[in-house]
């Protein structure tokens, strides 16, 4: 299998066969919690707890939705749907195809106010960037993505989900929502998960700390880990034509040390809620161990290097488009 110059933005639209571990609820992760991962600490710090995977995806679904553009003479409206901190936004306005139009406007929602605080602070920062340039407009709202009513229908010509669909409250909801907003020819992409290597590495260090005991599971992925899923999704929010692929990612690191401390940092948000800092220090001290282990194997399993000191794992994305 090919894989992407660890310092490319560009991955291959490669598939490959996701193992299934067998694995125990340990943790029931509701869509409340989840919701409330994505605050506070995690605003500041997602693009490095992520290892630049969102970075991948976005420009990804952005080399997808071209051939869909309007006509170059078209301004173009954009939405950049349970934003984040902006990475979606970011790279459209990075992208030469989509900054060749006279004009772009990109409205960035979240739920979360401290991501749409952060935006916000980023987005009116007087200094020039991106975010202010001439052709260019972009704003930020706290919105759930379930109800979009600030939105007339028929508004954008392209909008953007990226690794939350699955975190609504009603994700059919939301995939109306997005069809109801979408001028007619407009297209929608999204992204879920398929497959997060750091969930076996985890259970490596689970099994390390506790032999023997249930392994944590994320009950609310899982549904969404099946082929079909995100395309039927939107198909029963109103869309028509429909597309669903792969794509894999490297989440990067500089080294063991910081694979380590990041990972737990993002799991103990995500499922360590209850630990104390004894055991998020056994749980990295854990993954220093796996990583390490990975790393002396040749980087070639679960772990990855790219033979100049950085460590990571794969990920894989489903990527669902949608027309109106």
């Amino acid at each position: 299998m090919s894989h992407p110059h660890p310092h490319s933005e560009h991955p291959p639209n490669t598939p490959f066969d996701p193992s299934h571990p067998h694995t125990h609820n340990s943790y029931d992760h509701d869509l409340t919690q989840l919701s409330a991962t994505f605050s506070g600490d995690m605003a500041k710090t997602y693009s490095q707890r992520t290892g630049g995977v969102n970075i991948i995806l976005a420009n990804h679904l952005i080399t997808l939705i071209t051939p869909s553009l309007p006509p170059l003479t078209h301004p173009l409206r954009i939405l950049d749907n349970a934003c984040g901190p902006l990475v979606l936004t970011t790279q459209c306005l990075r992208s030469p195809t989509l900054t060749s139009h006279p004009f772009m406007h990109i409205t960035a929602v979240d739920l979360s106010p401290d991501f749409v605080a952060a935006n916000r602070a980023l987005i009116s920062s007087p200094s020039p960037s991106l975010y202010n340039t001439p052709g260019v407009k972009t704003d930020t709202a706290i919105m759930d993505s379930t109800d979009l009513g600030a939105f007339p229908d028929s508004t954008f010509d392209l909008s953007f989900t990226s690794l939350a669909i699955f975190a609504l409250s009603s994700p059919v909801a939301g995939a109306r929502e997005l069809h109801r907003t979408l001028k007619p020819g407009g297209v929608t992409a999204l992204t879920t998960w398929k497959r997060i290597d750091w969930l076996p590495l985890l259970h490596e260090v689970e099994e390390m700390l506790k032999p023997g005991e249930p392994k944590t599971r994320m009950p609310v992925l899982e549904p969404w880990q099946v082929p079909g899923k995100l395309a039927g999704t939107l198909r029963t929010g109103g869309f028509e034509r429909v597309e669903e692929g792969e794509v894999e990612a490297v989440a990067w690191w500089e080294g063991v040390e910081e694979a380590a401390y990041w990972i737990v940092e993002t799991l103990r948000m995500m499922v360590g809620r209850g630990w104390g800092a004894g055991e998020r220090g056994r749980v990295e001290e854990g993954f220093r161990v796996v990583l390490g282990r990975g790393v002396e194997e040749g980087g070639d399993g679960l772990v990855v290097t790219d033979g100049e000191g950085r460590v990571g794992f794969r990920a894989v994305a489903f990527v669902g488009l949608g027309w109106k």
